[in-house]
């Protein structure tokens, strides 16, 4: 019989290292509201992947997450994206060392046999040492499917403006190994700040939108659509995987 995995993916919440709001909106308290609902489900796993704070990974800001996360009921692992710092994220955190690189967080967990891997684009790019451990994990994995999360999407999805200005660099390298493995069916990213999924060559690249706000897709123009706060849930059985995105 198959056993179901409930993931929550929760991205982009840029909290800053005090509570000031942005642009009027209250980025702490919009992500504990969040947590909130999230705390209620049953969940597996809750995914906080990448830019936890706000500009360039203060700690003050990992210190607050940190404390708003004390009592969620539920297991949770960290990403890094282009606004965090790792070796400070490692710190407040007490995150394991990585054997490949300490200034990088990429890594692999398997939750009720499901395999996932985390690799880490903070610096806008799949590093080479990252390259080497997804194609020698995926290697391993004989074929069996996984649950790929990274920050920036590996591939540009059709939103000007972020495809434009702060789309991943190199994003080829990992590309090719992904396109490779028919392992990799789902990738879930943040970095965006919008919700849509693309299909390219039969792989699934889904975006999930901020906890602060989101942009306008087909807008060249930096642009906010809304900002209502959103986060994805993610449903495995099996092989099957559904997904949706959720807003306050």
């Amino acid at each position: 019989m198959a056993t179901n995995l409930l993931i929550a993916q929760v991205t982009d919440m840029h909290i800053g290292p005090s509570n000031v709001s942005f642009r009027g909106i209250n980025v702490r308290e919009q992500f504990l509201k969040v947590l909130e609902v999230l705390a209620k489900k049953r969940l597996d796993l809750l995914v906080l992947s990448g830019d936890l704070a706000a500009a360039e990974g203060e700690p003050e800001a990992y210190t607050w997450i940190k404390a708003a996360l004390e009592n969620f009921p539920h297991p949770y692992m960290l990403m890094a994206g282009n606004h965090d710092h790792v070796i400070r994220m490692r710190r407040v955190f007490d995150l394991p060392d990585n054997e490949h690189s300490p200034s990088m967080l990429f890594f692999a967990k398997t939750i009720k046999g499901k395999r996932l891997l985390f690799l880490d684009s903070s610096r806008y790019r799949v590093t080479k040492p990252q390259i080497e451990w997804l194609t020698a994990e995926l290697a391993k994995n004989d074929n069996k499917p996984v649950l790929l999360f990274i920050h920036h999407p590996p591939h540009l999805c059709g939103c000007q403006f972020m495809d434009d200005h702060h789309a991943l660099q190199t994003p080829d390298e990992v590309w090719q190994i992904l396109e490779q493995s028919s392992a990799v069916q789902h990738i879930f990213c943040g970095h965006y700040h919008v919700d849509k999924t693309v299909v390219i060559n039969d792989k699934l690249i889904h975006l999930t939108p901020s906890t602060v706000f989101q942009i306008e897709a087909d807008n060249p123009e930096f642009a906010i659509e809304h900002t209502k706060p959103g986060w994805r849930m993610i449903d495995c059985k099996g092989t099957q995987v559904r997904t949706r995105v959720e807003y306050l």
